[in-house]
């Protein structure tokens, strides 16, 4: 009796803890856009961190400083790395989105705007006449229509911008909750993940083999995210403000359609193997020589030479060469890889391009090691220490 009643405890506080975690997940899954972009910044910037963790101090600096060393280096990572980061892709953006605009004709904003002036119209007589009849309205004098008309457009226009400033407000706020919690949550990725990853190791991990899992989906996520979209993201901001400059001293029969838009395109090209950018700034040079032939302006063609190589060695080569090195990990198949780009914007909005690939890592993995252990009841690991997951423990 005394064990059945032990039992029944144990399984009410599972089942407790089953209901807290799914309260936990419901509340995370309203933010999951911004745990996403979260994960990525922690690994965009981890490397910084470590490097800044190495850099010889002196040691009467060290003996008052190391309580607060990690703390320390995370802030300088976000604050002179993460958010010159984030302003640089968030005015990128700003200059993608009217070229969007632009580039979808009728589906731009100002179309938007033309359509709701006109709705606002009601008909040939305007909105506080046209519930009037006409007799109504022909016995009214010009001084009772003046002030009925003056009254309805302010309150019309108060109306207005009442609702635009409580929208702007309400959108603002929102969008710096989300940032405080970015960065928020990437500082203590960077103090305390290590730790916790090894808490939970220590406590759970009895064969050893979600330490494998750990450091195996740790690595690729670290090549993925750090190596390959930033190199995205930093190449297409390259592309914007190369393209925006040539377009400023090229001729016009040879200027770049579009060109904010079209050096966006480069950098995520870059994420398609083989190829990369180069699909679509050979076509764009190969449209420019075709305008500069047609137009009888062949000597612009020195023009488009000039683009070529210039986006050959400032937009493709450096941003490569830069950040290439740093991509170690090589279990993902880039197939595989090249469909989680292309299909996670697709299934989860713009952040997909995040998730898709994390979501790839996290099941190729599990099939690569869990499943075997799962089958055979053996695992061939070592223990993986807190130190794999975070150099600067050591």
């Amino acid at each position: 009796m005394e064990y059945s009643t032990d039992l029944g405890r144990r399984v009410l506080l599972a089942l407790a803890g089953v209901a807290l975690l799914l309260v936990v997940g419901l509340v995370l899954s309203q933010f999951l856009p911004t745990l996403v972009f979260t994960v990525f910044l922690y690994y965009a910037s981890r490397p910084i961190y470590r490097r800044l963790g190495r850099l010889p101090l002196p040691e009467s600096f060290l003996e008052q400083a190391v309580p607060y060393q990690k703390q320390a280096h995370a802030a300088a990572t976000i604050f002179f790395f993460l958010l010159p980061f984030v302003i640089l892709v968030g005015y990128t953006l700003v200059l993608i989105i009217p070229e969007l605009q632009a580039f979808f004709g009728e589906g731009g904003l100002g179309a938007a705007y033309l359509s709701r002036f006109q709705e606002l119209q009601g008909g040939s007589l305007p909105e506080p006449l046209a519930g009037l009849g006409l007799n109504e309205v022909l016995a009214m004098g010009p001084a009772e229509v003046f002030d009925l008309l003056r009254n309805a457009t302010v309150q019309s226009w108060l109306g207005r911008v009442s609702d635009t400033l409580i929208g702007s407000v309400s959108l603002l706020t929102s969008l710096l909750l989300r940032v405080f919690i970015m960065f928020a949550g990437t500082y203590y990725l960077l103090t305390d993940g290590p730790r916790l990853v090894g808490w939970f190791l220590d406590t759970f991990d009895g064969s050893g083999v979600l330490s494998k899992y750990a450091a195996a989906v740790d690595d690729e996520l670290s090549s993925i995210l750090f190596g390959n979209i930033l190199n995205a993201l930093v190449t297409g901001v390259i592309g914007i403000f190369v393209f925006s400059l040539y377009n400023l001293v090229a001729p016009g029969s040879v200027q770049i359609p579009f060109a904010p838009l079209v050096g966006a395109l480069t950098g995520i090209g870059s994420l398609i193997p083989v190829v990369g950018m180069k699909i679509v700034y050979l076509p764009v040079a190969g449209l420019l020589a075709v305008s500069a032939v047609v137009t009888g302006q062949t000597a612009a063609l020195a023009w488009v030479a000039l683009f070529l190589v210039v986006t050959l060695v400032v937009v493709d080569t450096i941003p490569d060469f830069l950040i290439r090195p740093y991509v170690s990990g090589d279990l993902t198949h880039v197939g595989l890889l090249m469909f989680a780009y292309i299909l996670g914007p697709i299934a989860f909005g713009f952040y997909g391009i995040f998730l898709g690939p994390i979501l790839l890592v996290l099941v190729a993995q599990f099939f690569r090691i869990i499943v075997p252990y799962v089958i055979t009841g053996s695992v061939e690991t070592t223990q993986t220490s807190l130190a794999d997951y975070d150099s600067t423990e050591s």
